[in-house]
């Protein structure tokens, strides 16, 4: 009769969060990465981006961040697969170091246990995925912030893109970011950070093909 009541007791530890709740958890911390992503970058640019967002802009970020760099998808893709590939790899790992004198009594042998404990919980593989991810993400947003201002401050522009305004007046630009309210670019002339509001100012948002 225990072992019933304590087998119950488990599928309920177990039971606490399902899918929709990690859907959830996983949801809320995409979106705290896309803002941190977005942060750094224009921080880099000396523009306080939550100043320029929308709700909308907030909640939409990580489908953003992802879906403005192709590569970023790839490296988010391949960061998963391998916290599940770490995750198969781990056990050989401590069945090696289980073997060794070092590993056999003390302190040692006390982190190695612990470690194989955690490694069998599901929620490693959770931990180790949602390291990936920071990692991913923040690692990008200083990556593409310092290239971004290295550019700017060099002055290797090349126009990306072509506003045309209400007044049908038009601008080549090099395009460093953009909202639902914003566009975020600088241009050859100027070669400062500009900001123009979308609505009521730019007509149109033309993308230039890439010279040959």
């Amino acid at each position: 009769m225990e072992k019933i009541n304590q087998n119950n007791t488990q599928d309920e530890e177990k039971s606490n969060l399902g899918i929709q709740d990690y859907l959830s958890i996983g949801y809320i911390y995409l979106l705290i990465l896309g803002v941190f992503h977005e942060t750094i970058y224009y921080k880099f640019l000396d523009v306080n981006i939550l100043e320029y967002s929308s709700v909308l802009d907030v909640l939409i970020s990580p489908v953003s961040v992802i879906s403005s760099d192709l590569r970023l998808a790839v490296v988010l893709s391949f960061a998963v697969v391998l916290a599940y590939v770490l995750k198969y790899l781990l056990p050989y790992q401590y069945r090696y170091l289980a073997k060794k004198d070092k590993y056999q009594s003390g302190k040692y042998k006390i982190k190695l246990e612990k470690a194989i404990r955690e490694h069998k919980s599901s929620r490693s593989t959770i931990v180790l995925i949602a390291f990936m991810l920071f990692s991913v993400f923040i690692g990008m947003g200083f990556g593409r912030g310092m290239k971004t201002k290295r550019i700017i401050n060099e002055e290797k522009i090349e126009y990306t893109h072509e506003l045309i305004f209400e007044d049908n007046q038009s601008e080549k630009i090099k395009m460093l970011g953009k909202n639902s309210l914003y566009v975020f670019y600088v241009t050859e002339d100027k070669g400062d950070v500009l900001i123009s509001p979308i609505e009521g100012n730019i007509k149109t948002i033309k993308k230039m093909k890439k010279k040959d």
